[in-house]
Parts: structure tokens; C-alpha cells; sequence
């Protein structure tokens, strides 16, 4: 048997497939073309939407990024701003517990002055009392050079025992 028989069926089959190619082309070739081409039109108006779409996004992420880094570089001033603040009102502490300090250090010297004026006054007071009072006794009692100053000793222990 040869692989091609050419006999009558052989024609039969060719007339079929033209006139199935026919039928095809005149009743099916304009609804295929037309869902061809609307799925082609569909697939074309996705595609250009979708670079949109792209478009879109890839300018929105450079938006986000860049406000990402206005966000960054703004929260760095904000932390070199309050450090620095910082650092001021460190400085200025610092300054006003030194004037505090100085302030405190020029009263109490003042005060111990005047302490120590006032300590020395009431002692002249007192030594030119003490004076007085020995002055009295050593006249009142007119005495000799000897009793003079056992007179002054005895006062001096007298004085030396009151304080």
C-alpha cells in the first residue's frame, strides 16, 4: 500500500475541505476576527494601562523616598536643634550655679567681717571695761607696786574664770 492513494475519496475529502474552508470564511471569519480583535484591542488598552499604572507607581515611589528623606533630614535638624538647646541650658546652668556659688562665697565673707568686726568691738568694749574696772580697783585701793600687779593677776584670773 503506497502511503498516498490517490482515488476517488481523495477528491471527495479535498472538495469537503474547500467547502468546509468556505463555510468557515464566509460564516465564521468575521466573528472570530471580531473577537480577535476585540481581544486584541482589550489586550492592548491593558497593557497601556498598565505602563500607566507603572508610571504611576514609579512616581509615586520617588514621591514616598523623597518625602522619606525630608522626613530623615527634618528629624535630624529636630535632634541637632534639641541637642544644642541642651547644650545651652547645660552652659547656662552651669554659669548661674558659678554666680550662685560667687554670690554665696561674697555673703558669707561679708558676714564673717562683719562677725569678726563685731567680734572685735565688743572685745575692745569689753577689754576697755576690764580696764576701767581694774583702773577703779587699783585706785580704790591705792596700792603698792607689788599688790599692783597680784591685784592684775587675780583680775586676769578672775576674767580668765567668767568666760
Amino acid at each position: 500500500m503506497p502511503i498516498i492513494s490517490i482515488d476517488y475519496t481523495f477528491f471527495w475529502q479535498i472538495i469537503n475541505f474547500f467547502l468546509l474552508l468556505f463555510i468557515v470564511k464566509k460564516y465564521f471569519k468575521e466573528p472570530i476576527s471580531k473577537i480577535i480583535n476585540e481581544r486584541k484591542q482589550k489586550i492592548e488598552a491593558e497593557l497601556v494601562e498598565a505602563t500607566k499604572n507603572k508610571k504611576e507607581a514609579e512616581q509615586l515611589l520617588k514621591d514616598a523616598e523623597a518625602q522619606i528623606n525630608a522626613s530623615r533630614k527634618e528629624a535630624t535638624e529636630i535632634v541637632k536643634a534639641a541637642q544644642r538647646k541642651a547644650e545651652e541650658e547645660a552652659h547656662n546652668l552651669i554659669r548661674e550655679a558659678r554666680e550662685n556659688r560667687e554670690n554665696i562665697l561674697k555673703t558669707t565673707e561679708l558676714e564673717i567681717t562683719k562677725i569678726k568686726n563685731d567680734a572685735k568691738e565688743e572685745l575692745g568694749r569689753e577689754v576697755k571695761n576690764l580696764a576701767a574696772e581694774l583702773a577703779e580697783k587699783i585706785i580704790k585701793e591705792k596700792v603698792d607696786d607689788a599688790q599692783e600687779i597680784s591685784l592684775i593677776d587675780k583680775f586676769i584670773a578672775e576674767v580668765g574664770e567668767d568666760k
